[in-house]
């Protein structure tokens, strides 16, 4: 490679001597190391006074902000209470045969409230009675043409709120922008009488908050929840500001945290398109928000103005460092706002999630709790979802949920709130709505459902079940309503899904119960209160006891003995069968082992059920088992389900294969009353197949049942697999089933379920089981 003659004469003297000298390496690296340390402390001191001054910055918004609420709130209140003592004065004289001293009145209290423009009297239909702005014997206005105004004139008129403020117009019988603040007089059945509307003027803002110790170029107003600009000082030029819902950063944070009582934001206003940092407050009786913001350009301003005199001494490196710092800032700054804003948002649907809507609960009964009001929850629960997720995948199931969502929040008001909980579980919150409101949603939810949702190319049809509860007569507290709706939507689909049922109070035992039946379980497995119960199973032809199934038994302390039928679905479908399922095999395993030392050729069969059989674990289970009783595999036995082999059955055959590889015995139990197909059966390796009590029990007086047990046989015999009969109950059944083939049995005429040593006992005396009677024992 051809070097650059000049390479020699750019290299400093510092260069050269440190080649030469070690003391000029030495000073070389304590230059560098100097430099390093004062650009790392530069780095330092930018960032941590960057973060100080927008800490600052957002403290004292918040401040700002919370005054302005305060204030805000202070002025609504007392307008409202004000107007509540003029509508007991105007209620106790009849306005329309008065309607000069009303009018009076109604001059009387617009001069004592700076910002009233115009007092107007309405009937509850909407119809002007009186107004101070219309000389006596002139036309009243009629505001009822104006089809918005209506609708929310009728709206606040069955509000509970003492006051109502309405969006600002322009017009209505006044030349200016002005917003209707309402109060209903009502009799003394709580039926409204009439309406007092006072016009505030939207300028009214420099009165509130003038006196406010702002930053240059702040900005003060407070925003509705619908989105709207209810006051905003300095006023703003542009008229359009007033009457069009706005877009930019604050409601944007509204909207995405919603519950949210205080709080900050930053982002482009949609006003001017200027970066602000802002905080918002609040205002606890009304429908909106009390903000403050500033330019980021004027926090910039004023940590220059405060840290110059340093940056200055490093301004060499300041273009570096300090762009780096600040980028580092915004970044961490917006990561803490994601962060924050998924915590509160389900990241599929982009709703609500359970953290959020535990918020809403809250401040929504705390509301209702002051105005006296019901609102209703709608717990929804996709029917059968589950199939889809397992039949087309996860992702289709995501697909399917984004619709739902999109579905179900196009028929809600805007003041309702939809929450996803998590997996296929929807929540509705209906505001100010009762019983017969929240029936009218569900049914309309019903509906919506009943039309397919396209997905992945396929049209599906997916029903709910819906729960509804309503507060305060359903719960006072988010954890009692939830609970109850819960428990509602479970009983909607005990009665066949698709439809809509309200708690009622026997729901609630039943939930009660269940956590009580999951307390003591979760007790009686650390205290060990289960014990195993043995039944014989016998060969039909010789009466010789074969081998013996294992059941589970509970010895309640407080409720003695509790049926398996109680306690074993619980078990299964909550999960907690599989730490029971292992405590049950590894037990039944010991005790074989027991019989098997003491030279008793039987096996001991246990029951699987279908949780169990899912387990991926399941193998090394039943491996560790074995080794730890040292019982050989082949005296031990397992039962499985018709019904549970068969929800996978090319994954059961693979189980069942691996566990026939080791020695260990298969049952298909309960065959007959499942879904089996043929095809399938006669690869899965059994070795038993079980006949259902509920066709040995019929042999002797049905003749379908008596056909079914024959077919069975046959197909068992063709299949080569050996058969036996659960549930003998009689001489005839046993006599019945031998002259028929069938190879083992077991059941309560030869002898129900025993302990371990009565079991043993039985063996001692080796036990044989004639087909005439079982007192009629052969003993060796």
């Amino acid at each position: 490679m051809i070097k650059n003659p000049m390479a020699r004469d750019i290299s400093s003297p510092i260069d050269q001597a440190a080649t030469r000298t070690p003391f000029a390496r030495l000073l070389r690296k304590l230059l560098v190391g100097f430099i390093a340390s004062g650009i790392v402390m530069l780095a330092i001191f930018s960032f941590k006074s960057w973060e100080e001054e927008n800490q600052d910055m957002r403290r004292n918004l918040a401040i700002q902000a919370g005054f302005a609420e305060k204030n805000s709130q202070a002025v609504f209140d007392n307008l409202g209470t004000s107007m509540e003592m003029l509508g007991i004065r105007l209620e106790k004289m009849d306005i329309t045969d008065h309607s000069e001293l009303a009018r009076s009145i109604l001059n009387e209290f617009q001069s004592s409230h700076p910002g009233i423009l115009a007092m107007t009297l309405v009937s509850p239909n909407g119809v002007t009675l009186l107004s101070n702005q219309a000389a006596p014997g002139e036309v009243l206005p009629d505001f009822r043409r104006d089809a918005a105004y209506l609708r929310a004139f009728l709206f606040d008129l069955n509000n509970t709120y003492s006051y109502n403020i309405g969006r600002n117009q322009f017009g209505m019988g006044l030349n200016q922008w002005h917003f209707p603040f309402r109060h209903t007089v009502q009799d003394s059945h709580g039926d409204p009488l009439f309406v007092i509307q006072a016009a505030i003027s939207a300028d009214i803002a420099g009165f509130l908050w003038s006196d406010l110790p702002l930053y240059p170029e702040s900005r003060v107003g407070l925003m509705r929840n619908d989105g709207y600009i209810q006051l905003l000082w300095p006023r703003p030029e542009s008229e359009q500001v007033l009457n069009k819902p706005q877009t930019g950063a604050l409601i944007q944070t509204l909207r995405a945290n919603p519950g949210m009582i205080s709080g900050a934001y930053e982002g482009k206003s949609s006003l001017d398109d200027t970066v602000r940092l802002g905080a918002f407050s609040h205002l606890p009786n009304a429908n909106m928000s009390a903000f403050v913001s500033v330019s980021k350009k004027l926090i910039m301003i004023r940590w220059w103005e405060h840290n110059y005199p340093i940056l200055l001494s490093f301004l060499v490196y300041l273009g570096v460092i300090g762009s780096i710092a600040f980028k580092l800032s915004v970044m961490e700054r917006q990561h803490t706002h994601d962060l924050l804003a998924q915590s509160r948002k389900d990241p599929l649907t982009g709703l609500p999630n359970r953290i959020a809507i535990d918020e809403i609960l809250a401040r929504e009964i705390a509301r209702n709790r002051r105005g006296q009001t019901h609102s209703a929850i709608l717990y929804l629960d996709l029917d059968k979802f589950k199939d889809i997720n397992d039949n087309l995948g996860h992702s289709s199931g995501d697909r399917l949920l984004e619709r739902v969502a999109m579905r179900i929040r196009a028929i809600l008001r805007v003041e309702d709130v939809l929450a996803r909980l998590g997996g296929d579980e929807f929540l509705i919150l209906l505001p100010n709505s009762n019983a017969e409101k929240s029936s009218l949603v569900a049914e309309r939810l019903i509906e919506v459902f009943g039309k397919s949702f396209r997905v992945s190319d396929q049209d599906l049809l997916v029903s709910t079940s819906i729960g509804i509860c309503v507060f305060p007569d359903n719960g006072d507290d988010s954890s009692t309503l939830l609970q109850n709706a819960d428990a509602a939507m479970y009983e909607a689909k005990r009665q066949g899904r698709n439809r809509f049922v309200f708690y009622r109070g026997e729901l609630g035992e039943k939930i009660r119960q269940r956590l009580q039946l999951q307390h003591d379980f979760l007790r009686a497995l650390k205290l060990q209160e289960f014990f195993l119960h043995y039944q014989p199973l016998v060969d039909l032809s010789s009466g010789k006891i074969v081998g013996a199934e294992a059941l589970v038994r509970w010895l309640d302390p407080q409720r003695g003995l509790r049926n398996p039928a109680e306690f074993i679905p619980f078990a299964e479908e909550t999960g907690v069968i599989l730490p029971l399922g292992e405590w049950v095999l590894n037990t039944a395993c010991r005790e074989a082992k027991s019989w098997a030392d003491q030279g008793y050729d039987i096996h001991i069969a246990v029951n699987l059920s279908a949780r169990q059989f899912q387990d991926p674990d399941l193998f090394s289970k039943i491996s560790n088992a074995l080794s730890e009783a040292e019982l050989p595999p082949a005296n031990l036995e397992l039962e499985i389900t018709e019904s549970a082999s068969m929800q996978d059955p090319e994954a059961s055959i693979l189980v069942m294969d691996k566990l026939k590889s080791i020695g260990i015995k298969i049952s298909i139990d309960d065959f007959g009353t499942g879904y089996s197909s043929l095809a399938y059966l006669k690869r899965i390796p059994a070795d038993t197949i079980k006949i259902d009590r509920s066709f040995v029990n019929g042999i002797q007086n049905d003749p379908d049942d008596l056909a079914i047990v024959r077919a069975i046989l046959a197909l068992g015999n063709s299949l080569e697999k050996r058969c036996l009969a659960e549930g003998i109950e009689t001489a005839e059944n046993f006599e019945t089933l031998n002259n028929l083939g069938c190879h083992f049995g077991q059941g309560y005429w030869m002898s129900k379920p025993i302990p371990a040593l009565e079991f043993s006992k039985l063996l001692k005396e080796d036990v044989r089981y004639l087909h005439q009677n079982p007192a009629q024992s052969l003993t060796a």
